[in-house]
């Protein structure tokens, strides 16, 4: 039972298993300098992928959007599952800032919505760093093209402050079942963003894509 282990061992075996998909970030932002207190991450699933950014990153607050309403429903218990840890257990002192925070469920928010027809409630110009995963181009495929994905990224825009990140690892070519190419940067462009990092990596079935971009920020390499 989860409320019978220690924070350590559940972070290890249920947030922080598979941390080398996040590391390429880690990487990046420490060579830009980018100092992470806020977290905003898109098409969050279950939640696990906000935890383990708010650990990597070393932030204190994060927030997770995703449309489908189970996966929001498993984030939030998996918060509530957390919080049931440290009332049992406490918080070690090497433990990241966010489990710290006076009321987890504020620091770890999520929400559900559907941001390629609707913009959040975010704050503007709040989160340092906005992540997506997989996410942009399945707008693209099954949402109505470009037009969609544009709205969806100028929101993951609005919400980001002014130097801040974007980070996009996106699938853009397929070459089996479905025959697809896409090129997100004229999408990034039109949001006004500055390209500082693009990465293409081949495999099989078609090749993905890692985004890094800054909103009013100087281009650090591409």
């Amino acid at each position: 039972m989860d409320g019978m282990i220690g924070l350590g061992e559940y972070f290890r075996k249920r947030i922080l298993f598979n941390t080398e998909k996040y590391q390429w970030l880690v990487e990046r932002l420490t060579q830009l300098e980018v100092r992470v207190k806020r977290i905003a991450s898109f098409g969050c699933g279950d939640g696990r992928e906000t935890l383990a950014l708010l650990c990597m990153l070393g932030a204190n607050e994060a927030v997770g959007i995703d449309k489908e309403t189970e996966e929001i429903s498993h984030a939030r218990s998996t918060v509530e599952c957390i919080q049931n840890i440290i009332r049992a257990r406490g918080v070690p002192d090497d433990a990241p800032a966010f489990l710290k925070s006076p009321s987890l469920e504020q620091a770890v928010r999520f929400y559900e919505k559907d941001i390629a027809k609707d913009s959040t409630e975010l704050q503007s110009d709040y989160y340092d760093v906005a992540f997506c995963d997989y996410v942009l181009y399945q707008i693209w495929l099954d949402q109505g093209g470009e037009r969609r994905m544009q709205k969806a990224v100028d929101e993951i825009v609005r919400v980001v402050k002014p130097g801040g990140v974007i980070a996009a690892h996106e699938h853009t070519r397929g070459t089996s079942k479905r025959v697809f190419s896409i090129d997100f940067r004229p999408v990034f462009e039109r949001s006004g963003l500055v390209l500082v990092h693009i990465e293409r990596i081949a495999f099989e079935r078609g090749e993905c894509t890692k985004y890094l971009c800054m909103k009013e920020g100087v281009a650090y390499h591409v």
